[in-house]
């Protein structure tokens, strides 16, 4: 093996490039379970809900309908197919399972969403917003945790992101949600 790149499964207190590699794991795993526990009593007092990043953009101007976000998805869903099929052939491994794994997101929720509110699928429309969101994040961060950060192919990545964003505040999602109503038992229904 070549200097500083030794197997220290069989020999815990060997070092790796001179870091401790056992209390480097047991810190890191301190210091996680440390960091979960402060989010997780933080967020005790906020009220979050399906709605929650959709209702964040209310007063932004509203020119995307559901029918047009749903094609939008379809969209997005074909970019990241593409730039992972070029990555993959460019032998940019990183790049192409974070391009696929963003498309598997777009694609999965938007075939699950009830883009009209019909009540014919389970992820009512402000649920989608909330998840494009977290899709947003994941192709935010994706260059930083598939290792391509610096390199050119980070690019498709954060300009979707910040894309992804803008189209969250320009949709319209109450228009998806304007039958629930309907769907709910009469002695349910909102005035």
């Amino acid at each position: 093996m070549p200097r500083g790149k030794r197997n220290t499964a069989n020999h815990p207190h060997e070092t790796f490039d001179g870091v401790n590699v056992a209390g480097f794991a047991t810190d890191l795993k301190e210091r996680t379970s440390e960091a979960i526990e402060k989010m997780q009593a933080g967020l005790g007092d906020l009220e979050i809900s399906e709605a929650t990043v959709p209702d964040a953009f209310k007063n932004s101007p509203k020119f995307i309908s559901p029918s047009i976000h749903a094609w939008l998805d379809v969209a997005v869903t074909g970019y990241f197919l593409g730039v992972g099929a070029w990555c993959a052939m460019r032998g940019k491994k990183g790049a192409a399972t974070a391009a696929f794994v963003n498309a598997g997101m777009v694609a999965g929720v938007s075939l699950m969403t009830d883009y009209h509110g019909t009540g014919n699928r389970p992820i009512n429309f402000k649920m989608h917003g909330t998840l494009d969101a977290v899709q947003a994040a994941t192709a935010a961060m994706a260059p930083t945790l598939h290792g391509f950060a610096g390199e050119p192919e980070s690019s498709f990545f954060y300009g979707q992101a910040a894309n992804e964003v803008a189209v969250i505040a320009a949709t319209d999602w109450d228009a998806g949600m304007k039958n629930r109503r309907r769907n709910l038992p009469a002695g349910n229904q909102a005035a």
